[in-house]
């Protein structure tokens, strides 16, 4: 059963959780080829991840978790990747669904963690396909979702169900359901060629009843008291949604982006050009490379560690963020995440032939970063133009 109390247990603090990150760091940097080819989490990473407490970073602590700051799961992932991107991933999305959770009515805060508070939720907003029929107490649902990332080592799922909007004419309403997993199918389609790692593969729902209780309206999540706020202290449970998500996702991409900086300068230090057998560290082309690299990684990393203290000591105040300090929020992400890319393809070109190689941990890197921008939540474009059209009033933001 849940409990409020916590003076007994020993939660650790957000930079004894980064410690235990950088320290598990090489191992992930050994099992990064064993990821990709397995395309989702070694289970020795998984008890890793377990042991070292990383998915109860934002788990209320009255259900067992440490209900630390929004954001420790992006350092987390950070760290992780500059071994592993998949892996540290799947360590910050995995951890930012019980976040989500954390938000809910307590009934299914009482489901998931009542008896296990070691219970984990994946995640699929992608709708492929839906449909729904209300009965008592709920609906039964049916549908495909894609991209549930790390879905194999979890218990839950939460997806996205589009329904008309309640006050017509207007748009429709989307809400966030959970549902057992146990009660889904598991469809293995993840074959690509970035981020291979995660297991990021389709779920299908035939008939799961899913109770009033477990359904969350996205619209309601802008800002202030959520339903999960209502028994959860953590001012974490309080923040905009949407206005923050892509926290959980771009630390992976600067994390890539560091740790292909860290090891191609390890490698320039002693490598001769073949043939000639010209010092490459003495070549400024090459100093100009990892400079210029290591000031984008460290930049991306410095712009998302600023607003991530903005949003957490703001909303702990109460307040919340301005829809200008959202909308930055958004811009920020995706330009971090853009910066990520830049450093990798800029060091890319020093690999020569060997960074063509499918194992070579630098150019796993290099597509790890490229799959992180994809994101919808990260794609410059889209959130450049978004933040370009709100800064000249062209016209409104998007949802908070």
């Amino acid at each position: 059963m849940a409990t409020t109390a916590t003076a007994s247990r020993n939660i650790p603090t957000a930079e004894e959780i980064l410690s235990r990150a950088r320290e598990l760091m090489p191992k992930m940097r050994e099992r990064a080829g064993q990821a990709e080819k397995l395309r989702r989490l070694p289970p020795e990473t998984h008890q890793d991840f377990i042991e070292a407490g990383f998915y109860r970073v934002l788990q209320p602590k009255r259900y067992g978790g440490y209900g630390l700051d929004y954001g420790v799961n992006c350092e987390v992932s950070t760290e992780l990747a500059r071994g592993c991107a998949s892996s540290g991933w799947v360590a910050s999305i995995t951890t930012c669904h019980a976040w989500i959770l954390g938000m809910m009515e307590q009934e299914a805060q009482d489901r998931v963690w009542g008896d296990d508070s070691g219970q984990l939720i994946a995640s699929c907003f992608f709708v492929a396909e839906q449909s729904y029929e209300k009965v008592q107490g709920g609906y039964k649902v049916s549908g495909r979702w894609r991209f549930s990332s790390g879905v194999n080592v979890c218990q839950w799922v939460l997806v996205q169900l589009v329904m008309p909007a309640a006050k017509q004419p207007g748009p429709p309403d989307r809400f966030f359901i959970l549902m057992p997993l146990k009660e889904c199918e598991i469809v293995d389609v993840w074959h690509v060629t970035g981020l291979a790692g995660t297991g990021s593969n389709d779920v299908i729902a035939k008939d799961v009843f899913v109770p009033d209780s477990h359904f969350l309206r996205v619209n309601d999540l802008n800002g202030g008291p959520t339903p999960g706020s209502a028994v959860n202290d953590e001012h974490i449970y309080k923040l905009p949604l949407f206005g923050v998500f892509s926290y959980n996702l771009v630390g992976t991409g600067t994390g890539a982006a560091i740790g292909a900086v860290e090891q191609l300068t390890e490698q320039m230090k002693a490598r001769k050009s073949s043939g000639m057998g010209i010092q490459l560290a003495k070549l400024q082309s090459v100093q100009l490379r990892l400079a210029r690299a290591s000031a984008e990684a460290d930049a991306a990393r410095t712009i998302v560690a600023r607003n991530l203290e903005e949003m957490n000591r703001l909303t702990r105040e109460g307040n919340w963020p301005t829809m200008e300090q959202r909308m930055r929020y958004r811009r920020d992400a995706s330009f971090a995440s853009l910066l990520a890319v830049q450093a990798t393809e800029g060091v890319f070109p020093l690999l020569g032939g060997q960074g063509l190689t499918t194992d070579n941990p630098i150019g796993r890197l290099w597509r790890d970063a490229h799959a992180v921008q994809s994101h919808i939540a990260l794609t410059w474009d889209s959130h450049g133009t978004g933040y370009g059209e709100w800064l000249l009033g062209v016209a409104p933001p998007g949802v908070g």
